[in-house]
């Protein structure tokens, strides 16, 4: 009895290992032009996201959560609430930063915010699948697509190594954002509950 539930138990783990693993897409023009329209059509997004920190500096993953809002054109606004708070405003070239309730001022938080904005912004947008900062490796499963985009820039590469996308098929809207700094530093955004083209408010990207 123990060896056949040692055996089913391999079966499903064997099953469930499969369904994950992508596979490279020879021709991704279909993938491409999928993640195109999807684009197009967007015009506001809304969803909650977890974040995972993983770093050599912390004894363990660093978890946060929060909610995310998308507009066109280029107005964002990342609410993260744990573990604490946080608010990056981006309403066209203008940005703003709140830490814990105030907002931050300083010209070097600033500059990293506006890098984040420009990577923002283009993941939202799909402004990315041209092709002129990142060269792209196309993956595929059942479920979903996987895009590995490596920065060309030696500008880009000091901010960011690697990152990794993950779409869904059906929809093709976006699932999973990985963004790597080098092996040992990553940084994973997974988002669930995503409302496409509802009504948002403008105020919602000009006050904290």
């Amino acid at each position: 009895m123990k060896l056949i539930s040692s055996i089913l138990l391999f079966l499903l783990f064997a099953s469930n290992l499969s369904a994950q693993e992508y596979t490279k897409i020879a021709d991704p023009k279909g993938c491409k032009a999928t993640l195109e329209k999807q684009h197009k059509e967007t015009k506001s997004i809304q969803a909650d996201f977890t974040e995972t920190v993983t770093s050599s500096l912390l004894t363990a993953a660093q978890k946060g959560a929060g909610k995310m809002w998308y507009k066109r054109e280029n107005k964002i606004r990342w609410e993260k609430s744990k573990p604490e708070s946080q608010i990056i405003l981006i309403n066209g070239k203008a940005v703003r930063l709140q830490e814990k309730g105030k907002e931050v001022s300083s010209a070097s938080s600033k500059m990293v915010v506006k890098k984040i904005q420009g990577l923002m912004v283009q993941m939202m947008t799909g402004e990315f699948l041209n092709e002129k900062e990142f060269k792209i490796s196309y993956f595929e499963n059942k479920s979903n697509y996987k895009l590995i985009l490596t920065p060309k820039s030696d500008k880009m590469k000091r901010y960011v190594s690697e990152i990794n996308l993950v779409f869904s098929k059906k929809e093709g809207t976006i699932k999973e954002l990985t963004m790597l700094t080098d092996s040992d530093n990553k940084l994973v955004y997974s988002f669930s509950n995503m409302e496409v083209n509802g009504t948002i408010n403008d105020s919602k990207f000009t006050s904290f």
